[in-house]
Protein backbone atom coordinates (compact mmCIF):
# COMPACT_ATOMS: atom_id res chain seq x y z
CA UNK A 1 0.00 0.00 0.00
CA UNK A 2 1.83 3.42 -1.14
CA UNK A 3 2.05 6.51 0.95
CA UNK A 4 -1.22 8.10 -0.49
CA UNK A 5 -3.50 5.26 0.06
CA UNK A 6 -2.19 5.21 3.96
CA UNK A 7 -2.88 8.85 4.88
CA UNK A 8 -6.35 8.62 3.34
CA UNK A 9 -7.46 5.49 4.87
CA UNK A 10 -5.99 7.48 8.18
CA UNK A 11 -7.97 10.47 7.46
CA UNK A 12 -11.57 8.84 6.15
CA UNK A 13 -10.49 6.92 10.43
CA UNK A 14 -10.54 9.72 11.85
CA UNK A 15 -13.30 11.64 9.97
CA UNK A 16 -15.39 8.19 11.04
CA UNK A 17 -14.29 8.39 15.07
CA UNK A 18 -15.57 12.04 14.87
CA UNK A 19 -19.21 11.11 12.91
CA UNK A 20 -19.43 8.07 15.22
CA UNK A 21 -18.74 10.07 18.61
CA UNK A 22 -21.12 13.04 17.21
CA UNK A 23 -23.74 10.76 16.70
CA UNK A 24 -23.25 8.90 20.06
CA UNK A 25 -23.14 12.49 22.00
CA UNK A 26 -26.18 13.95 19.91
CA UNK A 27 -29.03 12.21 21.71
CA UNK A 28 -30.36 11.20 18.80
CA UNK A 29 -31.13 7.94 17.89
CA UNK A 30 -28.75 6.10 15.20
CA UNK A 31 -31.40 6.13 12.49
CA UNK A 32 -32.79 10.20 13.57
CA UNK A 33 -28.98 11.40 13.29
CA UNK A 34 -28.17 9.14 9.98
CA UNK A 35 -31.34 10.49 8.55
CA UNK A 36 -30.36 14.42 9.40
CA UNK A 37 -26.92 13.83 8.34
CA UNK A 38 -27.67 11.90 4.91
CA UNK A 39 -25.78 9.20 6.06
CA UNK A 40 -26.65 5.79 4.87
CA UNK A 41 -27.02 3.54 8.25
CA UNK A 42 -25.74 0.84 6.48
CA UNK A 43 -22.57 2.39 6.03
CA UNK A 44 -22.67 4.13 9.24
CA UNK A 45 -22.73 1.08 11.27
CA UNK A 46 -20.12 -0.71 8.58
CA UNK A 47 -17.72 2.09 9.60
CA UNK A 48 -18.55 1.46 13.28
CA UNK A 49 -17.80 -2.06 12.95
CA UNK A 50 -14.42 -1.66 11.37
CA UNK A 51 -13.27 0.78 14.12
CA UNK A 52 -14.59 -1.80 16.97
CA UNK A 53 -12.66 -4.66 14.53
CA UNK A 54 -9.54 -2.35 14.62
CA UNK A 55 -9.68 -1.15 18.17
CA UNK A 56 -10.08 -4.86 19.41
CA UNK A 57 -7.12 -5.91 17.16
CA UNK A 58 -4.71 -3.71 19.45
CA UNK A 59 -5.92 -4.13 22.78
CA UNK A 60 -3.53 -6.86 24.96
CA UNK A 61 -5.13 -10.48 25.18
CA UNK A 62 -6.04 -11.03 28.84
CA UNK A 63 -4.11 -14.04 29.92
CA UNK A 64 -6.84 -16.38 31.81
CA UNK A 65 -6.42 -17.50 34.86
CA UNK A 66 -6.04 -21.86 34.94
CA UNK A 67 -9.26 -23.12 36.01
CA UNK A 68 -9.46 -24.32 39.45
CA UNK A 69 -11.22 -28.24 40.12
CA UNK A 70 -14.61 -28.01 41.81
CA UNK A 71 -14.00 -29.57 45.21
CA UNK A 72 -16.49 -30.63 47.62
CA UNK A 73 -16.18 -31.09 51.66
CA UNK A 74 -18.03 -33.70 53.26
CA UNK A 75 -19.91 -32.81 55.88
CA UNK A 76 -20.39 -34.89 59.03
CA UNK A 77 -23.21 -35.05 61.34
CA UNK A 78 -22.82 -36.42 64.86
CA UNK A 79 -26.00 -36.84 65.38
CA UNK A 80 -29.18 -37.69 63.02
CA UNK A 81 -31.99 -35.48 62.58
CA UNK A 82 -34.59 -35.14 65.36
CA UNK A 83 -37.94 -37.17 64.31
CA UNK A 84 -36.55 -38.10 61.08
CA UNK A 85 -38.38 -41.36 59.77
CA UNK A 86 -36.73 -42.53 56.78
CA UNK A 87 -39.10 -44.72 54.68
CA UNK A 88 -36.08 -46.34 52.46
CA UNK A 89 -32.07 -46.17 53.35
CA UNK A 90 -29.64 -46.57 51.42
CA UNK A 91 -26.08 -47.55 52.81
CA UNK A 92 -23.26 -47.43 50.60
CA UNK A 93 -19.40 -47.71 51.57
CA UNK A 94 -19.37 -43.95 50.49
CA UNK A 95 -22.43 -42.66 50.82
CA UNK A 96 -26.08 -42.85 52.86
CA UNK A 97 -28.95 -42.16 51.21
CA UNK A 98 -32.40 -41.92 53.29
CA UNK A 99 -35.66 -40.66 51.41
CA UNK A 100 -38.84 -39.87 53.83
CA UNK A 101 -42.31 -40.34 53.13
CA UNK A 102 -43.94 -37.86 50.93
CA UNK A 103 -40.35 -37.02 48.83
CA UNK A 104 -41.23 -36.55 45.48
CA UNK A 105 -40.53 -38.98 42.21
CA UNK A 106 -38.34 -36.11 40.95
CA UNK A 107 -36.41 -35.25 44.09
CA UNK A 108 -36.03 -39.65 44.32
CA UNK A 109 -34.70 -39.63 40.71
CA UNK A 110 -32.35 -36.67 41.08
CA UNK A 111 -30.65 -37.94 44.43
CA UNK A 112 -30.35 -41.75 42.77
CA UNK A 113 -28.29 -40.07 39.98
CA UNK A 114 -26.49 -37.89 42.17
CA UNK A 115 -26.07 -40.91 44.27
CA UNK A 116 -24.87 -42.84 40.75
CA UNK A 117 -22.31 -40.29 40.07
CA UNK A 118 -20.74 -40.76 43.49
CA UNK A 119 -20.54 -44.79 43.17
Amino acid sequence: MDQITKVKKHLKREQWKTLIKECQSSGMSIAAWCKANDICEQTYYRNLKRLREELCATLPVPVEAPEKPVTFKKMEIATPLPDTKAAVIIRLPNATLEINEGTSQQTIQAALLALQSVC
